[in-house]
């Protein structure tokens, strides 16, 4: 599934301008935030790839980093969203598809969430 604009990560885009970032195309590759929102997983915003943005939660589990979850969106010129990877360490569960996965429930909760949560709140 697509995202517009108007169906994006909002909290993420929100976070990103917190952090000066205006574009994908202003990141360098492996550029990477991490924000931390007491009682909560810490969020890693990464370019993972020139048109690839990593979203994800992450925690240490028996030594090993564990996503929980990931979610690896392609951005296009026209700002369009569209989740071609998803990742849940602890379920198992693997799903790539590059021309898009639909994920657009999972992701308007998560992106609720990520307000709920704080993580938007703490970013200086």
């Amino acid at each position: 599934m697509r995202y517009s604009k108007m169906e994006t990560m909002k909290s993420i885009e929100k976070i990103l301008k917190k952090k000066g970032v205006e574009s994908l195309e202003a990141m360098e590759l492996n550029e990477s935030y991490t924000i931390q929102s007491q009682g909560y997983h810490e969020l890693t915003i990464e370019k993972v790839g020139s048109d690839r943005l990593s979203v994800a939660h992450y925690y240490t589990q028996r030594g090993d980093l564990m996503r929980d979850p990931e979610i690896v969106f392609r951005i296009e010129e026209n700002d369009s969203w569209t989740a071609v990877e998803y990742q849940q360490d602890d379920c198992g569960i693997y799903q790539h598809d590059k021309s898009g996965l639909d994920l657009s429930e999972f992701i308007k909760q998560w992106d609720e969430n990520l307000g709920n949560q704080g993580f938007v709140g703490v970013v200086q």
